[in-house]
């Protein structure tokens, strides 16, 4: 009988049984291109800049965003939720290797009669193996180690987003500089116009409405760069946040134009996001992690087999423990087979297949989101591009315009308020022709984001390696 029940438990953990078939799919229904597509030819292939911004060629920008990506404190709450996941997978991982006890006890007592107390001593090594034969803990394992990857593909995801996030500030800024610059010549401009008017006043060529409407253009001009500035020190207060470091006046050179950029990037195939977006990674691990909670669900409504030991001795004096006469020992084999339970296990199954259906819906929802910015970024990339184009043309017209202008008024050939409406249609473009190039980079930033990129597995490669090597000197020398 021991001999068969031997055999049984020994086939069991050899062959094992599969209860539960693997769900999780990758997405598949993706299109063979994107709805609006670039020329063939013109683009520049993200490989040719791992790191998409150095195709901005701005060393400024190179250095904020290696600062940022070095210093940004959401990026370390992000590095310390991949060490938990580790930590985690660690801990699951130990569940495949048998336990071992070292117990011990001591202790006197006296029975009813007696004038002595005997002495009691017992010292012993237990060790505990619970056979995985329906793979529960292979299961958690697998689950454990997957949630590991989906805060890994997380961690990098956000290095993705977090050097959007500091291009696009560090372009406020410059917008915002070159806005300041742009409102500090309309002032000298309006100044100077003033002037003309003042004097054409003086000398009774020109009636008191017109000294009234220069004034009042040259003020409404000087009265917006208090709230520039404002905004300006609003947005380096951003930017200081998102380098890791306290709010205030970010020292990023002097650049105060927006850099023409000429040739975007290549957008490839929609398949391609599959491979470079590490949200869509990290989804599709979250995804396979709950199939495995699902299987281990499902093996914990069946028997598990233990096997435990115990070797050790016991004696009434300390001395004579692991005497040969005082030695025993133990091995057992156990089975816990569950029969009532209220339906606990049998409701952690159905718990663990919806959570299944949820982490698949998002899944689905995450590729069709990347689909989405992609498609979004390029439409916007297309119309901005046409736009500034427009916008340009439409500019040289109003200096014209501008310049025609004022010169029949100071000849008496016109009246001041054709001036006025030139002047003024003339710093509209202008601003407008600034909003449109910072739409134009913002369209490019986001278009690198939404491609994703292989340049963030070698960023998060070597940032770990710095961090363990610090570790280790903080460890070293404390």
């Amino acid at each position: 009988m021991k001999l068969k029940l031997f055999y049984l438990i020994l086939l069991l953990f050899v062959g094992g049984c599969s209860l539960h078939k693997p769900q999780a799919t990758p997405y598949a229904d993706m299109p063979a291109t994107y709805s609006a597509m670039t020329e063939a030819e013109g683009g520049l292939p993200l490989a040719d800049h791992e790191r998409w911004w150095q195709a901005f060629d701005d060393p400024q920008l190179n250095a904020v965003i290696a600062k940022g990506l070095a210093g940004n404190l959401e990026m370390e709450a992000a590095w310390a939720r991949l060490r938990q996941a580790e930590a985690l997978e660690g801990k699951e991982n130990a569940s495949f290797w048998p336990s071992l006890d070292l117990a011990g006890s001591g202790g006197l007592s006296r029975f009813s009669g007696s004038t002595t107390d005997a002495a009691r001593y017992q010292g012993s090594l237990a060790a505990a193996y619970e056979l995985d034969v329906w793979h529960k803990l292979a299961q958690r394992r697998r689950a454990t180690s997957l949630q590991r990857q989906a805060a890994d593909h997380e961690l990098k995801a956000f290095y993705l987003s977090l050097a959007a996030q500091l291009a696009e500030a560090y372009y406020d800024v410059v917008e915002l500089r070159e806005r300041i610059d742009l409102n500090r010549e309309m002032v000298a401009s309006f100044a100077k116009t003033a002037e003309l008017v003042a004097w054409r006043y003086r000398r009774g060529v020109a009636p008191s409405l017109d000294l009234y409407q220069a004034r009042q253009s040259l003020l409404n001009s000087q009265a917006e760069l208090p709230l520039l500035e404002a905004q300006l020190q609003a947005a380096e207060n951003r930017l200081a946040v998102l380098l890791g470091v306290r709010p205030g006046r970010q020292e990023i050179g002097s650049l105060i134009e927006l850099p023409d950029l000429q040739l975007s990037f290549a957008q490839g195939l929609p398949a391609d996001l599959i491979t470079n977006r590490p949200d869509i990674q990290a989804a599709y691990a979250g995804l396979q992690a709950a199939d495995a909670q699902v299987a281990a669900a499902i093996a914990e409504r069946f028997p598990s087999f233990k096997l435990t030991a115990d070797y050790g001795g016991q004696s009434s004096e300390l001395h004579s423990l692991l005497q040969s006469p005082n030695l025993f020992w133990n091995l057992l084999a156990n089975m816990a087979l569950p029969i009532i339970d209220g339906g606990r296990r049998a409701y952690e199954v159905e718990h663990k297949q919806a959570l299944f259906a949820e982490r698949a819906a998002l899944y689905r929802r995450t590729v069709l989101e990347a689909l989405q910015e992609v498609e979004d970024a390029l439409v916007r990339e297309y119309s901005v591009d046409a736009n500034l184009d427009m916008l340009e043309e439409r500019q040289q017209v109003t200096a014209a315009t501008h310049r025609l202008a004022l010169e029949r008024y100071q000849q008496g050939l016109a009246d001041f308020l054709p001036v006025l409406t030139a002047q003024n249609s003339d710093v509209t473009v202008r601003l407008a022709l600034i909003a449109a190039q910072r739409q134009r980079i913002s369209s490019r930033i986001q278009l690198a984001r939404a491609l994703g990129g292989s340049w963030v597995h070698d960023e998060v490669a070597a940032a770990d390696q710095r961090r363990r090597t610090a570790a280790k000197i903080i460890v070293a020398d404390p």
